[in-house]
């Protein structure tokens, strides 16, 4: 465990030893079209990891909720605390629901009683 700190502490302290002043000027000196394609693809991280979300949550069941939050996202004056709230509460809802349905093995159209749940069972 202690070598393990060693290889993260030892580069961090490195890192830390180079002053402000040797950062700046390296990268005052990269060319525009480096900077350009550095640029481009730190827009390319974003949408990679959005690719990889959406493929870690590709069910059916955690759809609607990943559109839901996209669509709460838009809202400016939501903050990603406030989101996380809505997360966390509609996650507990859909585990209440899921919990509530108990032991019903039949697998018919008539209807639980509960609405949210016969839609998410059709979707």
């Amino acid at each position: 465990v202690a070598l393990q700190g060693l290889r993260i502490a030892i580069p961090a302290a490195l890192l830390l030893a180079i002053p402000a002043s040797v950062v700046r000027a390296g990268l005052n000196a990269m060319p525009a079209w480096l900077n350009e394609g550095m640029t481009i693809g730190g827009g390319m991280v974003v949408a990679v990891g959005y690719a990889m979300v959406i493929n870690m949550m590709a069910s059916r069941e955690v759809w609607p909720f990943f559109i839901i939050g996209f669509c709460l996202a838009a809202v400016k004056e939501l903050t990603l605390i406030a989101l996380g709230g809505i997360g966390i509460s509609l996650a507990i809802m859909y585990l209440a629901l899921e919990g509530s349905k108990g032991g019903n093995s039949n697998n018919s159209n008539s209807g639980s009683g509960d609405p949210l749940g016969d839609i998410l069972d059709d979707y």
